[in-house]
């Protein structure tokens, strides 16, 4: 029999909820670049549950952005769509790369679309390590 999907604790410091998370959509460039690169770890809080399926499908639109933008060397995608929170790791071969991903549709336009419907909005880049592909669990260890 299937296993369901896993839960993930999801909550404030007053209060927390497990929440089912769809698994993580992963990628890796076959090539990952030399040297650490720039890591961008990004959270997302959508104010309405009504508003999950068409935020997931344009993340899925920005996921192959990613996946054929020059200089992305990997990209997580954790989705919790009941809890209403998404958050990406993107590695990158350095800032300039990931600032032209950004600046390109359809990131650009669904950026301008969704940020008046976040709740919360977070973005931070670290050093990567070259050669390790960071994941969203070594990201919280980087974000916290």
């Amino acid at each position: 029999m299937p296993a369901g999907p896993s839960l993930a604790t999801h909550g404030d410091d007053t209060e927390e909820v497990a929440v089912a998370v769809i698994p993580d959509l992963p990628w890796t460039a076959e090539h990952v670049g030399d040297g650490p690169g720039v890591v961008v770890v990004t959270h997302l809080h959508l104010r309405r549950l009504r508003d999950v399926p068409a935020f997931f499908r344009d993340s899925l639109a920005i996921r192959a952005q990613t996946m054929a933008a020059p200089g992305a060397r990997s990209l997580y995608l954790r989705a919790q769509p009941l809890a209403r929170h998404f958050t990406t790791v993107s590695w990158w071969d350095d800032e300039a790369a990931m600032r032209a991903f950004v600046r390109t549709d359809p990131h650009r336009s669904a950026m301008r679309r969704w940020g008046p419907e976040m709740r919360e909005f977070s973005n931070r880049s670290h050093p990567g390590t070259a050669g390790v592909v960071p994941t969203v669990q070594t990201a919280a260890a980087l974000s916290a």
